[in-house]
């Protein structure tokens, strides 16, 4: 019981940081969006670093549900916006590979995450060409 409790405490404390960045970005503040961001991944209790660097079955593994493993997807799709709003194109491509990894690994990620990634796919896309 306890241990739920904590994941859900985790979960909507991450999903509110994520609203944050979100916010700021729409405000055109990716500086402060980027501050947001890092509250997003100490909730996720894992180095950004470390995410963007294991493999899916290793941070299956970390995270233990699949709902983790979902979270930590959003994150990393919010830090490629954060990313794409700085113009570092190489560092938001780099976050959606390791967004894309995840995915892959739950199997069948919920459908507006999935239009996420695909709309910032898109986005770096235009921007790319």
């Amino acid at each position: 019981m306890f241990q739920r409790d904590y994941m859900l405490r985790m979960i909507e404390a991450v999903a509110q940081a994520i609203g944050r960045v979100m916010r700021l970005l729409a405000q055109k503040k990716p500086d402060e969006a980027e501050q947001a961001l890092a509250e997003a991944y100490n909730g996720l209790s894992i180095d950004k670093e470390l995410l963007l660097m294991l493999d899916g079955r290793s941070l299956r593994a970390h995270f233990g549900e699949p709902d983790k493993l979902v979270l930590a997807a959003r994150v990393l799709i919010c830090d490629a916006e954060v990313q794409l709003h700085k113009a570092e194109l190489r560092a938001a491509a780099k976050r959606l590979k390791a967004a894309q990894r995840l995915l892959t690994e739950h199997g069948a990620p919920p459908a507006e995450v999935s239009a996420e990634l695909a709309r910032v796919h898109e986005a770096l896309a235009s921007r790319s060409a």
